[in-house]
């Protein structure tokens, strides 16, 4: 999504974007853009590991736990276009972006990636919309690379993240309360990982209530050994 310049823009943007796909946690959020920085040659990129709000001082720190191959920089986030350059990035959406990316998606999944657009040597005066799309096409490599990074690390979290086996079959069956239903929705992952060849229905088929299928399951976990086979 093209969100255009300026941090009201980029808020607009994500939230029309959640609920326009209607965007899940494991999913990868992108920023991709331009910054300047007073030394960094014009056409490099960074992926960013510290936003700052220039105005309201606000920071925030990307978890970056992925492979990837990109030298990583801190960024401050403006109101206005700025040709005071300084060791940081600088840009106008990053930090609309993570704050309302963050509210919305898991934190590992939310990344900013920038390339120099401007420096003390080449400042902003220079650069049009054309260089800006010469700029972003010289690292599209960069970025499929982090995109399909990002994609097989949301996989992964997508899985950890699944509804268990059976979960709503229980639960239309046998009365929970929320509270229950977190209860029951942890013991039935950890008797998917420790259990994986015993069938849970038949354990629980002749229990009456709630409590004690949550009862017979947690006694199960701490009756039995936790054995890891090669």
């Amino acid at each position: 999504m093209i969100t255009g310049p300026g941090k009201l823009n980029t808020a607009a943007a994500v939230t029309y974007h959640h609920a326009r796909i209607g965007t899940q946690p494991a999913d990868c959020w992108l920023n991709i853009g331009v910054a300047g920085h007073k030394t960094i040659p014009v056409g490099e990129a960074r992926l960013i590991n510290k936003i700052t709000d220039k105005q309201s001082n606000a920071t925030w720190y990307p978890q970056i736990i992925f492979k990837h191959n990109v030298s990583c920089a801190a960024l401050i986030t403006l109101d206005k276009p700025s040709a005071t350059y300084q060791s940081s990035l600088f840009d106008m959406e990053a930090s609309a972006f993570y704050q309302m990316a963050i509210r919305l998606g898991t934190a590992e999944m939310i990344h900013c990636l920038k390339v120099i657009s401007d420096n003390a040597s080449q400042t902003m005066s220079s650069v049009n919309a054309s260089d800006v799309k010469q700029m972003i096409t010289a690292q599209l490599e960069t970025i499929n690379d982090l995109v399909e990074n990002l994609r097989t690390f949301s996989h992964e979290l997508a899985l950890i993240n699944a509804e268990p086996e059976h979960y709503q079959t229980i639960i239309e069956q046998w009365h929970f309360t929320q509270s229950e239903r977190r209860q029951l929705f942890r013991l039935l992952r950890q008797w998917t990982t420790r259990f994986s060849d015993q069938e849970v229905l038949s354990t629980i088929d002749r229990h009456k209530t709630a409590q004690a299928i949550i009862r017979t399951l947690e006694d199960q976990m701490k009756n039995t050994d936790f054995v890891i086979h090669d």
